[in-house]
C-alpha cells in the first residue's frame, strides 16, 4: 500500500472499535433509555443523577472519546472531496468547518451531563440547569450536521468527473439525513411532543439519522481512493 492511503487506513479500520464506543455509551447512559423528559421536575432530575452518577460519568467519557473518534472520518471525507472536479475548493473548506465544528457540540453537551453527575448533592434546580444545558446542547445543536450533510451532497452533485469521487445516491443520501435532522434544531420550543428532545423525531429519529449516516459513510469511503492514489500506486 502506499504511503498516501496508509494512514487513511487505519482510520478506516479502526471505524468498528468507534461503533463500539459510541454503542456501549448509548447504553451505559441511563438517560437515553427512556431518554429524560424535559417535563420532569428538578428534583427528579436530581434524584436521577444522585442514583445513577457512576454510569453518567463513566458513559460521558466514552462519549467524550467518540466525539474526538469521528473527526479522523470527517477528515477522510474532506481529504476525498479535493479529488472532485470543482473549480473551486470553497465547499470543501465549508465541509472541513462544519465537520470540525460538529463533534464539539456532542463534546459540550458531555460535559454538561457530566457537570450534573459530578455534585448530585447540590440545590436540584442547579442539577436541572446543567441537565436543560446538556439535553438543549446535544439535540437542537444540529446545524452543523444538516449544513455537513449539504455542502457534502452539493460537492458530489458538482463533481462532474467520468468516475466521480463519490457515486451520486451519495448526495441524495446526505439530502434525506439533512431533513431528518433539521426538526431537531427546534426541540428548545416545546417540552412535548414528537418535536420535544425526548420525542420521537428530536431524539430517535435524530440519532438514528447521525449512526446511519457514520455506517454508510465509512462504507463509501472505505471504498473509494484518495486523491492521487492511483498516482502514486
Amino acid at each position: 500500500m502506499t504511503r498516501p492511503t496508509a494512514g487513511e487506513s487505519i482510520i478506516v479500520t479502526s471505524l468498528p472499535m468507534i461503533a463500539v464506543i459510541w454503542i456501549a455509551a448509548f447504553f451505559v447512559f441511563p438517560g437515553f433509555l427512556p431518554p429524560l423528559s424535559p417535563r420532569a421536575p428538578s428534583n427528579e432530575i436530581a434524584t436521577f443523577y444522585r442514583e445513577h452518577a457512576a454510569r453518567v460519568r463513566y458513559s460521558m467519557v466514552l462519549l467524550n472519546w467518540f466525539s474526538v473518534a469521528l473527526i479522523p472520518l470527517l477528515m477522510v471525507i474532506v481529504e476525498r472531496m479535493r479529488a472532485m472536479a470543482h473549480r473551486t475548493p470553497v465547499l470543501r473548506y465549508c465541509t472541513l468547518g462544519v465537520a470540525a465544528a460538529a463533534p464539539i457540540v456532542f463534546l459540550t453537551a458531555t460535559v454538561f451531563w457530566l457537570l450534573a453527575a459530578f455534585r448530585p448533592d447540590r440545590a436540584p434546580d442547579l442539577t436541572q440547569l446543567f441537565n436543560d444545558l446538556a439535553w438543549i446542547t446535544f439535540t437542537c445543536g444540529v446545524p452543523f450536521l444538516v449544513a455537513q450533510c449539504l455542502f457534502l451532497a452539493g460537492a458530489v452533485y458538482l463533481d462532474q468527473q467520468a468516475r466521480p469521487v463519490f457515486p451520486r445516491w451519495v448526495a441524495h443520501f446526505n439530502l434525506l439525513v439533512a431533513a431528518a435532522l433539521i426538526p431537531a434544531a427546534f426541540a428548545g420550543l416545546t417540552k412535548t411532543g414528537a418535536f420535544a428532545w425526548d420525542g420521537v423525531v428530536s431524539f430517535w429519529v435524530k440519532n438514528a439519522a447521525i449512526a446511519i449516516w457514520i455506517v454508510v459513510m465509512a462504507v463509501v469511503v472505505g471504498r473509494t481512493k484518495p486523491a492521487g492514489a492511483e498516482a502514486t500506486a
